[in-house]
């Protein structure tokens, strides 16, 4: 499902509005592999300030692809970035999985954690802000 999801977002198309609001939700998927990790208090400060820069671009990338709001429906360019976005998540779970089987140290390294926890807040920031740019996008009747 999610790599339909990104496969088609490299194509303009027109979409119902209402799922793209729940893209954030895939930040889920982030919250819980950072908190695997049992990580130290100021990689969540890391996490938070990732999530943060990660929602400011993704409101301005999505902002120029969106070619019109009408109707409950949003006219979108297509883009490449939508789907390596959707596939680090999932991926990621994969990888902790992994590691903590062959490598735990790793795990445990502060330098890991915090490069870890950013590449995923990050992703996970920019579908709030790609959300976001499509809820602030000016509707067009007709």
């Amino acid at each position: 499902m999610l790599l339909a999801l990104g496969l088609n977002a490299m194509r303009t198309r027109t979409t119902p509005a209402w799922p793209l609001y729940g893209l954030p939700l895939l930040g889920v998927l982030s919250l819980r592999s950072v908190s695997a990790l049992e990580a130290a208090n100021w990689v969540w400060g890391v996490f938070a300030l990732a999530y943060a820069l990660g929602a400011v671009f993704g409101l301005r990338f999505q902002a120029r692809r969106i070619l019109k709001k009408a109707g409950g429906k949003v006219l979108l360019k297509g883009e490449a970035l939508t789907l390596p976005s959707v596939m680090v998540l999932f991926w990621a779970n994969f990888a902790l999985g992994v590691l903590s089987a062959v490598a735990p140290d790793v795990l445990a390294s502060l330098g890991f954690q915090a490069g870890f926890a950013s590449v995923l807040a990050g992703v996970s920031g920019s579908f709030l802000g790609r959300a976001a740019a499509i809820l602030r996008a000016p509707r067009e009747d007709g």
